[in-house]
């Protein structure tokens, strides 16, 4: 199985929106997915599933199994961890844990039989957090392209240089393979001048863009795909998820 983990400190970038959007086109290539919600706000959980019974902090309390917790989803080939949003349980776990492993020691042995794992998270970088980072095995950065999403991507590149002398893991940096440049509109010239800039700075890294599209607005509400007749997504948004794909394909 290989895990992802979609994150940003800075809130309102797309994470949600792009790892859900992604979960559901693994699954629509049959690979066996899981989406594991790790924002306690529970978006992920609503546009996937309209009710579950457990959520994924019952799994890391020892309260429940993977099995007991896991929901299948409309979509083929798609399950969910989800999370009660605001009125549930993991926020109180976040905020109290200091186990880096808890989904290495929880989660992972029960998920063998999956392809992909997706963590979407919350604008946040605590412990909890720390802890996905060093048991996915790829770290994807999601920015908008203004400066205050820059500003989040080099404190989050701070913090994964941090933490990893921190808990003494595997560089979590080298985990970056690709970092995705969200809500483009190349109307707006000076985004094309700040996308330029901002990427000179980090010449090594591969950057992949989505452009704005109402498309992901209108697929939470009808709780559905982006690729669906009903959403007519842009053919360049389109394009997008699936280069995303063949990079986490590969």
């Amino acid at each position: 199985m290989k895990s992802f983990v979609f994150l940003n400190r800075k809130g309102g970038t797309g994470k949600t929106s792009v790892s859900v959007t992604c979960a559901i086109a693994l699954a629509q290539k049959g690979f066996k997915t899981v989406l594991a919600d790790c924002d306690p706000q529970g978006n992920s959980s609503s546009w996937l599933s309209k009710e579950f019974k457990y959520e994924l902090s019952d799994v890391l309390n020892g309260k429940i199994s993977v099995s007991d917790c896991l929901v299948k989803t409309k979509f083929e080939n798609l399950f969910l961890l989800p999370t009660f949003a605001i009125n549930g349980g993991l926020q109180s776990f976040a905020s109290s844990t200091r186990n880096y492993y808890a989904f290495e020691d929880s989660v992972f042995p029960s998920l063998s039989g999956f392809d992909y794992l997706i963590f979407d998270t919350s604008p946040a970088f605590g412990d909890f957090e720390k802890g996905i980072a060093n048991c996915a095995d790829v770290i994807v950065p999601v920015l908008k392209l203004d400066q205050f999403s820059a500003d989040g991507f080099q404190t989050l590149i701070e913090n994964l240089i941090t933490t990893t002398k921190e808990i003494r893991c595997k560089d979590l940096l080298e985990k970056i393979s690709f970092v995705i440049l969200n809500q483009q509109d190349k109307r707006m010239k000076f985004q094309s001048l700040f996308a330029e800039n901002f990427m000179k700075n980090f010449d090594d890294t591969q950057f992949l863009t989505i452009p704005t599209d109402t498309s992901f607005v209108k697929a939470q509400i009808l709780k559905n795909a982006i690729s669906d007749k009903s959403i007519t997504a842009r053919k360049e948004t389109t394009d997008a998820i699936a280069a995303i794909i063949r990079e986490m394909t590969k």
